[in-house]
């Protein structure tokens, strides 16, 4: 694992130092953008350090009985006639009784480019790099000044502005006395700082201490994040759609073919029955109307044949009947039986004998609380 620190040094985050804290500032790296750190691995981590022209840090006491949300909406209120542009351009986070508020397209465009990096990241102000409980900080870094206050706020300038904004702080706060972390003559007198003096060391940095830290970075979904994460290729996407649109059109088109298959089974019905009483104008109870069909042929063109009496099979469980096999000239049927709950199958058989009934011989298996298998029954035909 690796820790890598990209300093942005302007709001358009074109021009940024890149350090690895094991080697120091002396190994610096300049990119023009954040995704020429591609190269990063999950194992990795990166803090992005955000210039302060794109945030301002203001104290505010939470309300701890509250949301972050409701504490976030009190701030707004009561200090929303300070802010230089709209509300609804920034983006708030809440640490520690501390708001940042953060220029909204400035971080998404920055989480937009990070989100697309495979190692673990870290969004922060500048003038939080060098935290120090308690203290206030004066942190000589890249020819920038940064103010790092005990109460997590902080500021940065440069040479230019150092002392007339040294003097605004100074009028706020007469007892302001940081540590110094620079070898600036004028800093140094201003706070007679004896030597040697002590500079700031990226190798200092207590990564266990930035996790304590509000953290700015949030994943933004995109279909070049998706693909990245996914390591998929335009064959594995063009895959992968085909899948959705058959998982879509799918149960759509077996609901047409099963309609399609219904009207043809209705015709057909329609048919057969035509063929066999021509003043059928409408198949709706094919049972009913064979039936009726039946009554109508005389008795003495009917065989003298008696069939079995099969009611108590249809009464204590007809669903679970798949077929049956009658041999008439013997007077015995077959009776397949799929998946029978076994209390059921016990009370057709205690009640078979009232229906003239008598089960010979029964081929069947009975697992987990159900019969499976062939009866076979004689019935009476005198």
């Amino acid at each position: 694992m690796s820790l890598f620190i990209a300093h942005i040094l302007n709001s358009n985050a074109d021009l940024i130092n890149v350090y690895e804290p094991l080697n120091d500032k002396s190994n610096v790296s300049n990119v023009t953008c954040i995704d020429e750190l591609g190269s990063l691995d999950e194992s990795d981590k990166l803090l992005v350090l955000i210039p302060s022209s794109t945030v301002t840090s203001y104290n505010f006491e939470e309300n701890k009985s509250l949301s972050n949300e409701i504490n976030i909406a009190n701030f707004i209120s009561e200090t929303d006639l300070i802010f230089a542009n709209e509300v609804s351009d920034n983006e708030y986070f809440l640490n520690n009784n501390v708001v940042y508020v953060v220029d909204k397209v400035f971080l998404k465009d920055l989480n937009t480019t990070l989100s697309e990096l495979n190692c673990e990241i870290y969004v922060l102000p500048e003038y939080l790099i060098n935290i120090i409980n308690g203290r206030d900080v004066i942190s000589e870094f890249e020819d920038r000044y940064i103010f790092t206050y005990s109460n997590r706020t902080g500021f940065a300038t440069d040479q230019n502005s150092l002392e007339q904004y040294l003097e605004i702080v100074l009028n706020k706060n007469p007892n302001f006395n940081p540590l110094i972390f620079s070898s600036n003559k004028y800093l140094v007198d201003k706070f007679n700082v004896k030597p040697p003096h002590e500079l700031f060391n990226l190798n200092n940095i207590d990564f266990s201490d930035i996790n304590t830290l509000p953290n700015f970075f949030k994943i933004q979904i995109s279909l070049n994040l998706f693909l990245n994460k996914m390591n998929l290729s335009k064959s594995h996407l063009a895959i992968g759609l085909i899948s959705l649109l058959l998982l879509v059109a799918g149960p759509k088109y077996l609901i047409y073919e099963n309609n399609i298959n219904s009207k043809i089974y209705t015709s057909s019905t329609f048919d057969i029955f035509k063929s066999i009483d021509k003043d059928i104008k409408r198949v709706i109870a094919p049972k009913s109307q064979i039936d009726q069909i039946l009554n109508q042929i005389p008795k003495s063109d009917l065989p003298s044949i008696k069939l079995p009496n099969l009611d108590i099979f249809f009464k204590y469980g007809s669903k679970y009947i798949s077929d049956i096999s009658i041999e008439i000239d013997a007077s015995f049927a077959s009776i397949k039986i799929n998946s029978m709950p076994d209390f059921q199958f016990d009370i057709l058989k205690n009640n078979s004998d009232r229906f003239n009934i008598t089960i010979l011989d029964n081929d069947l298996i009975t697992s987990d609380g159900y019969v499976n298998g062939i009866i076979k029954i004689e019935y009476g035909n005198e």
